[in-house]
């Protein structure tokens, strides 16, 4: 039997037996038929029964079969969120396109010390840049790890080995952590905002950096310095520089479509990181910028459709609207009964809090091979009563974001799939792996340590 036949056998099942339970808290029969479809998509999403965007548009379809209204269960496709997220995947996609993303990460990795240490700073930064302009973490692990497999096989390291993947396995991180620091850095950004809207909480550009961007530059740090200490490779590297320098000139001159695609996306990034004062909707700034990126004939119309995966903004739009159906049959009210007694012992110290928000997300994600679920599992349950016990909404989704990207098994993480995928497996062993996620997981701990040291000196909480 395969695994998609059991995943939608346990899937039915899961959704039948919570149909026949007596009673779910004091949820109304809709809210129970809707906890029941929510808890099929998930083991759906799990198992990869379906594409995941074909999943969420079926849960959406049968939440309205049950009894959901329309303006209900579509809520996410009509929020900021997803606009925002339409936007910002073809401003990736145009400095994919145009190769200004490879001729930046070229450039920082050429103004780095050809060294283990030096190469994973430079990725550091690469990681960092990029966000700024690519929000999407699938992107940028697309863009980078080719440069990061290409430059190990060039350096004639063994594979696998130490060498190859502490540079693989830290570039994927650094493909994905950054995009934390700011809003506009990862898919999980515009799915906040969304579930801010949700609430009625008002979210900036500027705000959350202000909260997020030191942590998430101080995490990554971390994570990298340890993996430096557990993986330690035997010997040097060969010259890279010149290894860079090469497929640098492979791409030539800067053409005019890589320097309107500079121009289109620090506009945008501007007019986010001023929107306190022109007041100008986010969602707007990005539609404007988009249509600008095909004005200039950087864009086609036929990319359109092709140009961006649909099915991901599908999902994520999806997972919008399921946001607003938790909410509106008051199942985060539900879930937070089950959660908020066994984190309210350790309200009282901010430091421990933290530790148990960070390794319940953790344990919740060997279960939510997507993430998402568990954003909207944990902010809704706990933003009612997080102000409570000093935990501001922004400083709360910080809390809940850093312990989200774990990778003890590749089914947990969509971006080690894409790396095991363009390094067919080669460059470490699934003991490597499992070394370097357990040490995401205590470093990512030990960081929301110091992350609330931060938000405290600051003021922030």
């Amino acid at each position: 039997m395969s695994r998609r036949t059991i995943g939608a056998a346990c899937g039915i099942a899961a959704a039948a037996i919570i149909l026949m339970l007596p009673g779910v808290g004091a949820l109304e029969p809709v809210g129970v038929r809707a906890l029941a479809l929510i808890v099929l998509g998930v083991v759906f999403w799990a198992t990869e029964v379906l594409n995941a965007g074909i999943t969420a548009i079926l849960t959406l379809g049968l939440l309205m079969i049950a009894g959901v209204p329309g303006s209900v269960a579509l809520a996410g496709f009509a929020a900021s969120g997803f606009w925002i997220l339409v936007a910002v995947l073809f401003f990736g996609y145009a400095m994919d396109k145009t190769g200004l993303a490879r001729r930046i990460a070229y450039r920082i990795l050429l103004a780095f010390p050809p060294t283990y240490a030096g190469i994973l700073a430079a990725f550091l930064l690469i990681g960092f840049v990029l966000t700024l302009g690519i929000p999407s973490m699938t992107v940028r692990t697309a863009i980078l790890m080719p440069i990061a497999w290409a430059l190990v096989q060039a350096l004639g390291l063994p594979l696998p080995g130490r060498g190859s993947a502490l540079i693989i396995l830290s570039t994927f991180e650094m493909a994905v952590l950054p995009g934390c620091a700011l809003l506009t850095g990862a898919l999980w950004g515009p799915y906040l905002a969304g579930l801010f809207a949700n609430q009625g909480i008002p979210i900036a550009w500027l705000d959350y950096a202000q909260v997020m961007f030191v942590p998430t530059l101080v995490w990554c740090v971390m994570v990298l310095a340890a993996n430096m200490a557990v993986l330690r490779p035997e010997g040097g590297l060969g010259v890279t520089h010149s290894v860079v320098g090469a497929e640098l000139a492979k791409l030539g001159r800067m053409s005019r479509h890589e320097r309107l695609t500079a121009i289109v996306v620090a506009a945008s990034i501007l007019a986010w990181a001023t929107q306190p004062w022109h007041k100008a909707p986010a969602e707007a700034i990005g539609m404007v910028a988009m249509t600008a990126l095909f004005a200039a004939g950087v864009l086609q119309g036929s990319e359109i459709g092709t140009g961006i995966p649909w099915p991901l903004a599908l999902f994520v739009g999806g997972m919008l609207s399921l946001g607003t159906v938790i909410t509106t049959y008051k199942i985060s009210g539900w879930v937070s009964s089950l959660v908020v007694p066994l984190l309210a012992p350790l309200a009282g110290n901010a430091f421990l809090l933290a530790t148990g928000i960070g390794v319940a997300v953790m344990a919740m994600r060997f279960i939510d091979p997507v993430g998402f679920i568990s954003i909207a599992t944990f902010f809704l349950a706990l933003v009612g009563v997080a102000g409570g016990w000093g935990l501001p909404p922004l400083v709360l989704s910080g809390i809940i974001l850093l312990p989200l990207h774990v990778f003890w098994f590749s089914y947990q993480n969509i971006w080690i799939v894409i790396t095991e995928g363009v390094t067919k497996k080669q460059a470490y062993t699934d003991g490597d792996r499992v070394r370097l996620a357990t040490v995401y997981a205590v470093v990512t701990i030990a960081a929301l340590w110091v992350a609330v040291g931060y938000w405290r000196v600051t003021g922030l909480m």
